[in-house]
């Protein structure tokens, strides 16, 4: 049975499978992404994504969308519950997928969260509720910021990318998240949660824009038809992305040109407060611009060109000129998509193989004694002060020590130094470690798995774990 990783979110949902070993985004039609839209019928039944699209105008009482975060709310339409809703959404989705993974059933989901939901949150046991009724059998949950995080260690084949901000720019928040990628497993250090800003927004400062230079014009546009002219609002801003200049029709019959000055004018503040939330993010766990490795850009209003600029304007300001802005990166293993990084983490999550297992520091073993190392100094001699000691007497009081660190591979490393001014520490029956000639002589050695070790009478053995 197959796995599915779905990004539900505010404006559109969006899933992909596992095919020959290699993440893919599913489709419906020729489209990569489910609009997070439904509408309930006079019977009852519910239409869901593109099919509840044309609904819009013709059922406006019955049409819900941006409700991602209040699914545990109560609706009073024809007895439908949220749970309902997003069930028809998952099963939805579940049947594309099934398609494009040649008629194999699709079974076990993963649904990804955004990170401040709780264990104990309703709107997640919302989602698992629903998840059940739509045929999924199996059901994980990974945070959003995660799931992207896994997206680009995927791509990159890097098992330690360090510090990375996740600029999560949605339809109608701002999520960002700081966290941690070591042995390709994210750690989340902090986020923000629910900053007032997005594409809808960027959309109604157009509108509105738009509507007053109507309205000056003595042309205003018709009331009726606002959905249609927040699409076209829409359309200039996707536009504005590739060209300096963009043109669309609005329902009061005039056309409108829009200079990108212009719209990056209007949306300025908005952006400004994801820098502001980045900023309190840092701050709220000691860390700052210079510490952060790269920004990991996720979400489709990320494509805006002011966003990157004003985000590399903001680090070199903070004294962050090796910060890395990430919102496409390629390697043989595929490419980072900043639209589905999302979806496309949380499949590569079940493609990785899992990480493996922390490394146990080593021991030494003497007749039978099994003594522990631990990180740092491990000191061995006759004294009573030692971490290891022995009733030797041939053994100096202060006799070794040897030192565990982690090296940049996350590995252990062992070093072995004498401390004794009397007698040498024997290493495999012929090195010795003498303090007595220093400098001439060696006073410390890296130690291997199966080395023994001499001190007075003493026999020795260091194993790895």
């Amino acid at each position: 049975m197959s796995w599915i990783c779905i990004d539900f979110g505010t404006c559109n949902t969006a899933a992909a499978i596992e095919i020959d070993g290699a993440p893919h985004v599913v489709s419906f039609g020729n489209q990569q992404f489910f609009p997070t839209v439904a509408c309930v019928l006079d019977d009852g039944s519910i239409e869901v994504c593109q099919n509840a699209e044309p609904l819009r105008h013709t059922n406006p009482e019955s049409f819900k969308q941006e409700f991602k975060l209040h699914i545990a709310d109560q609706i009073d339409i024809s007895s439908v519950t949220y749970t309902d809703i997003v069930t028809e959404i998952l099963s939805f989705v579940r049947g594309c997928a099934e398609i494009e993974n040649n008629g194999k059933p699709v079974t076990k989901a993963i649904i990804t969260i955004p990170a401040i939901y709780t264990e104990t949150d309703k709107r997640k046991a919302i989602m698992a509720e629903s998840a059940r009724k739509a045929g999924f059998t199996t059901i994980e949950f990974l945070s959003e910021p995660q799931a992207a995080a896994y997206h680009y260690a995927h791509v990159t084949s890097k098992s330690n990318v360090g510090l990375s901000l996740i600029y999560d720019l949605g339809g109608g928040t701002f999520d960002p998240t700081l966290l941690e990628i070591s042995n390709k497993v994210p750690k989340i250090l902090g986020h923000e949660a629910g900053v007032q800003c997005g594409g809808h927004y960027f959309d109604r400062a157009l509108y509105n824009h738009i509507a007053g230079v109507a309205k000056q014009n003595n042309k205003p546009l018709e009331r009726r038809k606002k959905l249609d002219d927040y699409a076209a609002c829409r359309r200039l801003k996707e536009a504005l992305s590739v060209k300096e200049t963009a043109t669309q029709l609005f329902s009061n019959g005039e056309k409108y040109s829009i200079s990108r000055d212009t719209f990056n004018g209007l949306i300025r503040q908005h952006v400004d407060l994801t820098l502001q939330a980045c900023d309190r993010l840092l701050s709220t766990a000691n860390r700052k611009w210079n510490d952060v490795s790269q920004i990991l850009l996720v979400g489709g209003s990320t494509a805006i060109p002011l966003i990157s600029e004003m985000l590399s304007k903001h680090t070199i300001s903070h004294n962050a000129t090796a910060v890395k802005i990430i919102r496409n990166a390629k390697s043989s293993r595929g490419e980072y998509n900043h639209r589905f990084a999302t979806c496309l983490g949380g499949i590569s999550s079940k493609i990785l193989p899992p990480p493996p297992p922390p490394e146990k520091i080593g021991v030494i073993i003497s007749e039978g004694r099994r003594m522990q190392l631990k990180p740092g100094d491990n000191t061995f001699g006759r004294d009573s002060s030692m971490d290891f000691r022995f009733n030797d007497t041939s053994m100096s009081r202060h006799h070794f020590t040897i030192t565990v660190t982690k090296g940049a591979d996350n590995h252990y490393n062992y070093t072995i130094s004498t401390n004794s001014h009397t007698k040498s520490t024997i290493i495999n029956n012929m090195e010795a470690l003498d303090l007595q000639f220093a400098p001439i002589s060696r006073i410390s050695a890296e130690l291997a798995d199966g080395f023994s070790i001499s001190a007075g009478r003493t026999k020795l053995i260091f194993k790895k774990q």
